[in-house]
């Protein structure tokens, strides 16, 4: 399986090249199809080949179902039917750059990946062990407790009356500065401590913490449903929810569930979640509810607005190119990781890239998405998307080597956490704007990464001798 989806991956990079090579020189409506289907052709490949290849996990497949789902078919739809987002007017020489910019992006990533599994192939074993030290299960179960208090707990400073909103109601309600904050930031904990506590029910030797673990989900259950109130969260969030919770019952790594996921997601992007947002505008009837499977409804469904991806790239590449100085020279990186700093203390800090290349091109509705590779054009210039998507991909293929099971071995509980929250953020990322979600995903990895820091100085503090 392994060497036909190497294979795959092969041809697909291929296609990649010839894209990166021709798209600079392309200009006409012609060509960028042709372009966009070859792309089209490409996310496919890289998607197959994901699903066959068993050292992939469920990052790996969150992110070429992104590439292709949320960007390459939607591109080729907008661009046959020259219709795109938002009423935008985009100039065929700037969709042609901006696949040159996609597919840099893909062969960075690609490599990225190849070169992680490189060294894991050469590396003779990893960590590993038959179950999780009691130490480790008291130390993760408190852990898991906190954060499910900090969570509930910013849920009250955000309000409930906040919480409870369907997205229906929104409309023209403007959740604001810290209550905005603070909503992001209590669900993206609760997450967090929900795959916690469902991993050490799992994997705790301790039958009597493993109860209390127990005990904290049947509690922590219903403040959760309220945090992550279902109606209230965008389709994106609400499907990687699900999948971060399901990493303790399901392998990602198989072929076999990748493919049944798969099958399955198609569906609830193009069936059920339009059905969703459909009955929540009580224009919901069996007639309309068969319809969606219609061709023509699939496609007028992607020149929406929720595909935005492709089209808001494009727009960056025409505002680079377009602009004198346009580089933040990482700006919007440096937000993302200072992203708890309240914008009334820190006057200048970075706005989203959306907004700016919104406002730059004279767009009425400037907040739209910035996807990461316009993200990283925009923060290091042409070499951006080689270092960024390189190392995610880098960082992405080491979590996955270290929580695929091996025999009877348990995943590392650390690489596990971050495994999860990852696959559950990771379309967010993708889609961002990066400074304007950091707080929704960099909340649940920087209290993880605290979590890290204590208990690696606790058993640094322990083994080091006394005087």
């Amino acid at each position: 399986m392994n060497k036909f989806a190497f294979l795959i991956r092969c041809f697909a990079f291929i296609i990649l090249i010839g894209i990166f090579v021709i798209a600079p020189f392309s200009y006409t409506w012609k060509l960028a199809l042709i372009l966009a289907q070859s792309f089209l052709l490409a996310s496919i490949l890289l998607f197959i080949a994901m699903i066959l290849d068993n050292r992939r996990g469920g990052i790996s497949y969150m992110f070429e179902f992104f590439m292709l789902f949320f960007i390459a078919l939607p591109a080729t739809m907008q661009i046959s039917n020259n219709t795109f987002p938002w009423f935008a007017v985009l100039q065929p020489t700037y969709i042609c750059w901006a696949f040159s910019l996609l597919a840099l992006s893909q062969m960075a990533y690609q490599m990225g990946a190849a070169f992680q599994e490189f060294k894991n192939s050469n590396t003779i074993s990893r960590a590993s062990s038959l179950q999780l030290s009691p130490k480790d299960s008291l130390f993760y179960s408190k852990w898991a407790w906190s954060l499910a208090i900090v969570a509930i707990l910013f849920a009250i400073i955000a309000g409930p009356s906040n919480l409870l909103v369907a997205r229906i109601e929104t409309v023209g309600k403007s959740f604001e500065g810290l209550t905005l904050q603070f909503m992001f930031m209590c669900r993206s904990l609760s997450l967090l401590a929900m795959v916690m506590l469902l991993f050490l029910i799992k994997f705790t030797h301790n039958p009597k913490l493993r109860k209390q673990n127990f005990y904290a989900v049947f509690l922590f259950l219903l403040p959760f449903m309220a945090i992550n109130y279902l109606p209230a969260l965008p389709r994106f969030i609400l499907f990687g929810i699900f999948l971060a919770l399901s990493t303790s019952f399901v392998n990602y790594f198989r072929p076999k569930n990748k493919a049944m996921v798969a099958f399955a997601s198609i569906a609830i992007l193009f069936v059920v979640f339009p059905t969703i947002k459909s009955l929540g505008r009580g224009e919901l009837n069996l007639t309309g509810a068969m319809q969606r499977t219609d061709t023509s409804s699939i496609t007028s469904y992607l020149l929406r607005v929720d595909f935005d991806a492709f089209m808001q790239i494009v727009s960056t590449v025409q505002y680079f190119v377009q602009n004198v100085d346009p580089i933040r020279y990482g700006q919007n990186f440096i937000g993302v990781a200072l992203f708890f700093i309240p914008r009334g203390i820190w006057a200048g800090k970075p706005i989203d890239t959306g907004e700016i290349v919104s406002t730059g091109l004279g767009y009425q509705y400037t907040n739209v998405s910035s996807p990461l590779p316009a993200e990283a054009l925009m923060g290091f210039g042409i070499i951006g998307p080689v270092i960024i998507f390189f190392l995610l991909a880098f960082y992405i293929s080491k979590i996955e080597w270290q929580v695929k099971p091996h025999k009877n071995a348990i995943p590392v509980a650390s690489s596990f956490f971050i495994y999860a929250i990852f696959m559950g953020f990771i379309v967010i990322i993708m889609r961002g704007a990066l400074n304007g979600v950091a707080p929704q995903f960099a909340t649940a990895f920087l209290a993880f990464f605290v979590m890290q820091f204590i208990k690696n100085q606790k058993f640094v503090s322990k083994k080091r001798p006394k005087r």
